[in-house]
């Protein structure tokens, strides 16, 4: 009985030490919308642990981007980037730990669509500082994740991709690398296909007319004809001019909540270590059961991480410059690849919850067949250490647009207009004089929070 008690103890100090080390992401996110970077950075690091986790990391290196901290940024995103190639691959130990205890033991290891994501800001970063070498660093690393991930799950379904793919072949672009960027909008078109069926998200005309663009530059005449009858043909350039993309990020990713769940363990029920998993597959079956009270010997109550929806005001843009306007084209949408990649994970998650619970609801029942009271204390335990893991990326955008517009050389006055959903407009802002240079793409991008 003591072990037990022991045990549970350690793990609820355990679980309690890693929750007083968690910084208040509301307070920052809040800092943020308001465009206090310098304030909201310095109270995030006033709440950091000694040891910075990945979301701690992450959220540091964005919101450094937006301070125009752009060294301060990439040294954030690159201590990320080598950490969550170490978490890849989980400890054993702390994942029998967290089967005891919580999952917010474990470390967080970040999402596939968060590691591409750290790439794109980290090559942003590098782009304002005008160093091509390190963007195309930047994106091919994010080039050979996005080859790992398909080489390593045939159920890979491309969430967070496609967007990387797109941006991947702008950068290439704008750095003089063809044959890589032509290369990476193929792999747009192709992760952009099951976009449309999987979150919605069609793929941007501008990946159809880079195809034909690159293909005739590269002198691939069979491509150049399959991309014409596909996606039209292009008129050529004006002389002189020079291109603008620029891309939008809109409101906030949601963050994870934290749902309550009580499954039913009945009085027929028979649970024993050797059959923990079998155990906690049937009562996660039970989720919303109505059982008779005579029925039923124990209710288990766990916690699991859920998302809802937080979609910004702001939801489009129109991009005027010199009389001519386009409106922005949804590229990314965070919050739909956000959701399809935790509901990916979720019957996992709840499975290891149950069986998690089950562990906790045997110690009970051993303890309070020694007595009333230890079997009381053991249940507080339970419930104290019983806490799911809502880390996230937090500070990201809700939703991605782009504006690609060819523009004379010489610097332009760029007005945007945010509009609401049924399309009208709400606010604008300008930027005043961006530089476009003849034949060569001017890359910016803006970000609002409302």
């Amino acid at each position: 009985m003591a072990r037990w008690i022991c045990a549970l103890m350690t793990s609820a100090l355990v679980v309690l030490a890693s929750g007083c080390a968690r910084y208040n992401m509301a307070a920052v996110r809040e800092q943020v919308a308001l465009g206090r970077y310098d304030e909201s950075l310095a109270r995030l690091d006033a709440m950091s642990p000694d040891d910075p986790s990945l979301p701690y990391l992450y959220e540091r290196g964005l919101i450094a981007h937006y301070a125009n901290r752009f060294d301060e940024s990439n040294t954030a995103f690159e201590i990320a980037g080598l950490r969550s190639e170490d978490l890849y691959t989980l400890s054993l130990s702390r994942e029998a730990t967290s089967l005891l205890t919580s999952d917010t033991v474990r470390d967080y290891a970040g999402t596939r669509y968060e590691r591409l994501l750290a790439h794109y800001y980290s090559a942003l970063n590098y782009v304002y500082a005008g160093m091509p070498d390190d963007v195309l660093v930047e994106v091919r690393r994010a080039s050979r994740l996005l080859l790992r991930y398909a080489d390593e799950d045939s159920t890979f379904s491309y969430a967070g991709t496609a967007f990387m793919a797109y941006i991947g072949g702008v950068l290439y672009e704008w750095a003089g690398e063809l044959n890589d960027a032509y290369i990476s909008y193929r792999w747009a078109e192709r992760a952009y296909r099951e976009y449309e069926s999987r979150l919605g998200v069609t793929m941007p005309d501008d990946v159809g007319r880079s195809l034909v663009r690159l293909a005739h530059a590269l002198g691939f005449s069979n491509d150049e004809e399959r991309y014409v009858q596909l996606y039209g043909a292009l008129s050529p350039p004006a002389p002189g001019a020079g291109e603008l993309v620029l891309i939008y990020e809109s409101g906030f990713v949601p963050p994870k909540q934290e749902q309550n769940i009580l499954l039913p363990i009945l009085k027929s029920d028979s649970p024993d270590e050797r059959h923990i998993a079998s155990f906690a597959t049937t009562l996660a079956g039970r989720r919303d059961l109505v059982v008779e009270d005579a029925q039923l010997d124990y209710l288990l109550w766990i916690a699991v991480p859920s998302y809802g929806s937080n979609r910004p005001r702001f939801a489009d843009v129109a991009v005027t410059v010199d009389d001519v306007e386009r409106r922005g084209v949804l590229a990314e949408d965070v919050e739909a690849v956000a959701r399809a990649t935790f509901a990916s994970e979720q019957g996992k998650i709840l499975l290891r919850t149950a069986a998690r619970g089950v562990l906790k609801y045997m110690a009970h029942r051993r303890a309070k067949k020694e007595s009333v009271l230890a079997g009381w204390a053991v249940n507080a335990l339970n419930v104290a250490t019983e806490r799911a893991d809502t880390r996230s990326w937090e500070t990201l955008p809700n939703r991605i647009h782009v504006v690609r517009m060819s523009l004379p050389d010489g610097a332009h006055d760029i007005a945007l207009t945010f509009l609401s959903r049924d399309g009208a407009p709400l606010a604008t802002e300008t930027l005043p004089g961006v530089r476009v240079r003849a034949n060569r793409i001017t890359v910016l991008n803006y970000r609002t929070f409302e």
